[in-house]
């Protein structure tokens, strides 16, 4: 059997990995593996690899994982790493570079989640207005975001030729993404990359309401390839865009949330007015229901009494 560092199978694991996925995704098992993996782990021999050592490690990492060392990794973030991990683990064993052995990861308890955070309704009027005092295709994006939950990265790589106005639907098929990677130095660099979106689901049409149709149409150039927010046939990046949007928060005097909330008032909304679950969660493009139904039905106090009263009919 090789002796050989755990770093240098998961690297070899990782190569042979790539061809069959994502750019965006080698790059983010890469930042892992060298952010988290690696450091913890990289130096040991295959051979001392035990079950105790990783499940030590994961504690490790959702408790004081965090670059700041006072929190742990966020749910998600651990979850990839650990998969990362066992992809690793099973790799070296299937090459017979790590001995046989059976492990279980136990993820430590999970902690109070945190509940999204979305404008009001009042809000909501607030960068209507606001947008329409504007009038430009870069605060039209505030609105097109807030009427239909599509994300930065799918709204930067948006083309006015992805609209089809007789129709009244806009087609989500890239996003743009910058990321993250080292270069042959070993140096961290970051580069622009424009590709599908995260998932299948991701790619997906979306109706427009008629208003907001027409509100974009007054701005529709001839050249339909030319990006949304430009309206030229250079895109703006999401990080640059997501300044512009901060800056248009404060220059209204609306609260400052983060632009995902924009995707997060649409969803709330439009479960607050009835829609059903299937539905929007095929309008955000997620992979699974029960995403939407985690992230976003969170019964009050009313419902669970009208609940509980349906029940009480028969006592």
């Amino acid at each position: 059997m090789k002796i050989l560092t755990f770093e240098k199978i998961c690297r070899e694991c990782l190569e042979k990995k790539r061809p069959f996925i994502k750019e965006s995704t080698y790059l983010l098992y890469e930042c892992h593996l060298n952010n988290h993996i690696v450091p913890a782990l990289g130096h040991m021999r295959c051979s001392e690899i035990t079950e105790e050592m990783l499940q030590d490690t994961v504690v490790y990492w959702a408790t004081r994982g965090h670059k700041n060392k006072m929190r742990g990794l966020a749910d998600k973030t651990l979850r990839d790493i650990v998969m990362l991990l066992k992809l690793c683990i099973n790799y070296g064993k299937k090459k017979g570079y790590i001995k046989q052995f059976s492990y279980e990861i136990v993820f430590p308890t999970k902690r109070q989640p945190v509940r999204i955070k979305t404008f009001n309704i009042e809000e909501q009027q607030k960068i209507i207005q606001a947008v329409k005092r504007k009038k430009d295709s870069k605060t039209n994006g505030i609105l097109l975001c807030l009427y239909t939950g599509i994300r930065i990265g799918e709204l930067c790589a948006l083309k006015w030729s992805d609209i089809d106005f007789e129709r009244e639907v806009v087609s989500i098929s890239k996003t743009i993404q910058r990321l993250y990677f080292n270069n042959e130095k070993g140096k961290g660099t970051t580069k622009i990359t424009i590709t599908s979106p995260k998932t299948m689901s991701s790619i997906r049409e979306i109706p427009l309401s008629s208003g907001l149709s027409a509100l974009l149409k007054d701005y529709r150039p001839k050249n339909g390839n030319t990006y949304l927010l430009t309206c030229c046939e250079k895109y703006i990046e999401p990080r640059t865009y997501r300044n512009y949007y901060i800056k248009f928060l404060k220059n209204n005097c609306i609260r400052e949330l983060s632009f995902h909330c924009l995707r997060h008032t649409f969803a709330t909304r439009c479960i607050e007015f009835g829609a059903d679950y299937k539905t929007v969660s095929e309008l955000l493009g997620h992979s699974c229901v029960n995403t939407t139904l985690n992230l976003y039905v969170h019964p009050g106090i009313e419902q669970k009494r009208k609940c509980i009263e349906l029940v009480n009919s028969i006592f």
